[in-house]
């Protein structure tokens, strides 16, 4: 904390009494107050007086940043030792006659070309009967072309105050970002703000705009013969072409022998083993999921590492370890988790979290109660969750992790119901600032592994994106009845293409063929009155043209949205589901050839924020099964 946060007079003691206990946003970005040079974190609790207003409280920044660049600007504001329950605050007072304020807020940047900026703010805010108060994140289209702002949640905290938070992503990532509220007051109210925490992440982009939709079959191996496989993870090696080794752990077939972990080259052939020290004897389930550390050395110059989680504990002084190898396959000392829950006789998945425990890196484990667990480098048990999904009881032998946008992925052989019977390949997908699912959902390829369960049964898991193109592929792994495995890649992800408003998801489970209960959401737009779903069968061309299309040339009010979706079919206009939210149902024929066609959505607004009235929602992508 800044010197300045230490004087002693009373007023800066009860500030910072009430500062302390306010330093951890609600629900923050897994890469919170991370110390690289791509991740600034920054916390203003505006507990003192002019000029000093906005010395920050906390500030965790690359070597690039510059203080003298990140600057507030309050215009006609006053600085308030207390409203309500809160010390500290800038506000707008009012007079009796209309009143306006503004605070401006700029934070530095090191911009990249091409590259995304994850921007996160999130602030407390008081406003009386008779004002308004509203955030804006600033327009400024010489520096981005691109914006998707979403409005995550307000959510009361007491005294008449509300925590409002924030997120964009801005292509191409600016020189800075700008943030402007907006104060009125028509009486003798008092519109406040507190608590300010700013968050922003520079990430190199996939080709997540005209990728392939959510759960396509990107190609499989027939199975591997001889194994029983359970987990999977995927290293790069050098070289133009990047070749990809799937790492590949198993489980003993016979009594004596030890479980595996199998390089697999992308052929599908096994190309190299290394022999774990454990056995049926020692760990009756195997070799468990396996995940993937990345070591940045130098620009363009990584080291891997590969993990296999192996639950020793039938044995006695047995222990849940870790075993650890570098890319030629060497064993390298294990990480024992320590800690571990009681319950064993489970399988569970593996991912690795770079952004985990202030960047230290963590290790995540689910298991198959939907419970999480996020362990240290050395093993030690930090914190557990749990998810929630739409199958009741899903629990997750395949874990995967996407730290470029902060999404959890697990793949469960929980069954649930479809026309095509029980389903025990059944992909979720949940958030690593919440721990909330998503509702986004996709399925295994039920192309392989017989008919009975259709697609096999999940086990291993690895979400990645390739180096050099960026693309996002899930890694799988699934067991037929008679223990045979497959290996294969599924494409996503669901959300893509960078316009003006909103977040696009889904909810009630993958879209069949013949369901009712698949819909199409939309979130963050608060001041979005109705909006229109159009379904597409092509995000790459529509009307003769290539997609996507900026639609700047229609008018200001589109200056930030693009065309993402052909737009093939109407679903139909829509009024507020809840502030802010939409949702669609979408119903697709029974059997009608739509089986593994790709599917697109985009939404149409009418939005009272934007000069037109009409703009375009992010997107999204999913095949129909």
């Amino acid at each position: 904390m800044n010197p300045l946060h230490l004087a002693s007079s009373a007023l800066l003691a009860t500030a910072l009494s009430c500062a302390t206990l306010a330093q951890t946003p609600v629900k923050p970005p897994p890469w919170w107050r991370v110390n690289d040079e791509v991740t600034v974190s920054l916390y203003f609790d505006f507990a003192l007086p002019p000029p000093n207003t906005f010395v920050p409280a906390i500030e965790v920044v690359p070597s690039w940043y510059s203080s003298a660049v990140t600057a507030g600007t309050p215009n006609n504001l006053t600085w308030l030792p207390t409203v309500t329950t809160h010390s500290g605050v800038l506000a707008l007072v009012g007079n009796g006659t209309p009143k306006t304020g503004t605070l401006e807020f700029k934070v530095d940047n090191d911009p990249h070309l091409d590259w995304i900026k994850i921007f996160w703010f999130q602030y407390d805010e008081f406003k009386g009967t008779s004002g308004s108060l509203a955030a804006a994140i600033r327009k400024d289209l010489g520096k981005y072309g691109r914006a998707t702002v979403t409005e995550e949640s307000r959510d009361p905290i007491g005294g008449g105050w509300e925590t409002v938070t924030v997120t964009a992503k801005l292509v191409p990532q600016p020189d800075d970002e700008k943030i402007d509220w907006s104060f009125f007051e028509n009486a003798f109210g008092t519109e406040a703000i507190d608590n300010l925490y700013v968050n922003s992440k520079c990430v190199k982009p996939g080709d997540d705009e005209k990728g392939e939709a959510l759960g396509k079959d990107d190609g499989f191996a027939p199975p591997i013969p001889g194994h029983r496989c359970r987990g999977v993870g995927v290293t790069e090696g050098p070289g133009p072409a990047f070749p990809r080794t799937y790492w590949v752990s198993t489980e003993a077939t016979t009594f004596g022998a030890n479980h595996l972990l199998l390089q697999v080259n992308q052929a599908g052939s096994v190309v190299g083993t290394t022999p774990l020290p454990s056995t049926l004897a020692t760990a009756p389930l195997g070799a468990q999921d396996v995940a993937v550390e990345t070591v940045n050395i130098s620009p363009g110059v990584i080291q891997q590492f590969v993990y296999v989680l192996v639950d020793e504990r039938p044995s006695p002084g047995g222990q849940v370890r870790l075993y650890r190898t570098d890319t030629a396959g060497t064993l390298l000392p294990p990480v024992v988790l320590a800690g571990f829950p009681a319950i064993p006789g489970q399988r569970f998945g593996l991912a690795f979290d770079p952004s985990g425990n202030l960047g230290a890196g963590t290790f995540w484990v689910s298991d198959q109660g939907g419970n999480l667990y996020e362990f240290s480098r050395l093993g030690a048990l930090l914190e557990s969750h749990t998810v929630a999904v739409s199958v009741p009881g899903a629990g997750f032998p395949g874990l995967g992790y996407d730290p470029t946008f902060g999404y959890f992925y697990g793949f469960s052989a929980t069954p649930r119901p479809s026309p095509f019977g029980q389903l025990q390949v059944n992909g979720f997908e949940w958030s690593a600032y919440d721990f909330q699912a998503t509702g986004t959902e996709f399925l295994g390829n039920l192309a392989v592994a017989g008919s009975v369960p259709k697609g096999g049964v999940a086990s291993g898991f690895e979400v990645y994106r390739r180096r050099g193109t960026g693309e996002f592929r899930m890694a799988c792994i699934v067991n037929d009845p008679s223990n045979n495995s497959f290996l294969y890649e599924l494409k996503g992800p669901y959300r893509f293409g960078w316009s003006q408003l909103g977040t696009c998801g889904m909810q009630g489970g993958p879209p069949f063929e013949g369901g009712t209960s698949f819909a199409v959401t939309l979130r963050g737009v608060p001041t979005a009155v109705a909006a229109f779903l159009y379904v597409g069968l092509s995000n790459t061309t529509y009307s003769g043209g290539p997609l996507p299309l900026p639609l700047a040339i229609l008018g200001p009010g589109f200056d930030e949205s693009h065309l993402s979706v052909a737009l093939d079919i109407n679903i139909g206009s829509f009024t507020p589901s809840a502030p802010g939210r939409f949702v669609a149902p979408v119903f697709l024929p029974p059997a009608g050839g739509l089986s593994y066609v790709p599917l697109f959505f985009q939404w149409i607004l009418l939005d009272t924020s934007v000069p037109d009235l009409i703009a375009l929602s992010q997107a999204g992508k999913t095949i129909a099964y």
